[in-house]
């Protein structure tokens, strides 16, 4: 048998993953619309709070961490106790810190030990 064949079938398949998942890519410009819908997506099918914020963090790089924040926010009801510029902490927290960043931001967050920034004012929380 050759090994260095591949099933015609199956490199298809790969293409068409391929192409399925090129927005995953950091620097790919998406829609806005699509970048929402995308981010529902991820958020409902991730059951903790890091893993969901990590994947939406790494697939939607070129995204400001403030218009994350509020996308995550609405879709993740375990936010609901934390403000916007709570939740860019936490994701500035995952690119800097990891998950041991994320749970020290987390904790000083949910206790109100927040620092006072600037409102957004185009931005509802």
């Amino acid at each position: 048998m050759d090994t260095n064949s591949q099933d015609p079938a199956a490199v298809t398949a790969q293409t068409d993953v391929g192409r399925d998942a090129e927005w995953t890519l950091p620097g790919r410009p998406s829609s806005p619309a699509l970048a929402l819908a995308r981010i529902g997506v991820i958020c409902a099918g991730t059951p903790d709070l890091f893993s969901a914020m990590f994947a939406v963090l790494g697939t939607h790089q070129s995204v400001s961490r403030e218009i994350l924040a509020l996308a995550i926010k609405q879709f993740r009801p375990d936010t609901a106790d934390l403000g916007r510029d709570d939740v860019a902490a936490l994701l500035t927290s995952i690119w800097n810190g990891g998950k041991p960043g994320f749970d020290a931001v987390l904790r000083s967050r949910r206790r109100g030990e927040r620092k006072g920034g600037a409102p957004l004012p185009w931005a509802s929380e």
